[in-house]
Parts: C-alpha cells; sequence; structure tokens
C-alpha cells in the first residue's frame, strides 16, 4: 500500500479531480495550504504562495497509474508546479468497517 502525496497549483485541482474520477479513483484528501519553493526572486511578501495538497491512498499496483495521471494534468514545466511523492505505508485501517490492510484501501 502506498500514500500519494502531491502539492500543486490551485488551478489544477479541478481537471486534476475529473481525471482522477474517470481513472477509477474513489477518494483523495485535499487541504490548501500555503508554501515556498526554489524559486528565490519573489518579494518576500509574496514568499508563501497558496497550493493544494492531495493524499491518495492506494494498492501498490495503482501507483504507476496515478503518477502519471497527476503529472500528466499537473506538469507544466514552470516554477510553482510542486512536487509528488510516494510514500510506503505501514499499515491502514478503515475505521468504520475495522478493514485492515489493502481492504481499507
Amino acid at each position: 500500500m502506498k500514500k500519494i502525496e502531491c502539492v500543486i497549483q490551485n488551478k489544477m485541482l479541478g481537471a486534476l479531480e475529473a481525471e482522477l474520477r474517470l481513472h477509477g479513483v474513489g477518494g483523495m484528501t485535499v487541504s490548501e495550504v500555503k508554501g515556498f519553493g526554489n524559486e528565490q526572486t519573489r518579494p518576500e511578501a509574496y514568499l508563501f504562495l497558496p497550493k493544494t495538497k492531495i493524499e491518495i491512498y492506494c494498492k501498490d499496483s495503482e501507483v504507476d497509474g496515478l503518477v502519471g495521471i497527476i503529472t500528466k494534468v499537473c506538469q507544466t514545466g514552470q516554477l510553482g508546479d510542486g512536487k509528488l511523492v510516494v510514500i510506503d505505508l505501514e499499515q491502514v485501517m478503515r475505521l468504520r468497517t475495522g478493514q485492515t490492510g489493502a481492504d481499507a484501501v
């Protein structure tokens, strides 16, 4: 099991959500965040830019497809595109049902 976590430009959320739904993603967590990256020429007042953070829990076999979708939709090649990480999950439990492991994803 994996957790895909990405920070993207706010304007990409609608298109990404639509594409993920088309490919059967049943759920994700979306948060509004602020941050800064490698761009050093911004005035200090604009250092923390608004971004969107998305978290998706998935089976190992789904990772490559999901990473491909996120990359296709969100990569513009410009500064501020964001970051994407894939994290190993040791354990997952669906609190409502008590299901664990891949069944909880």
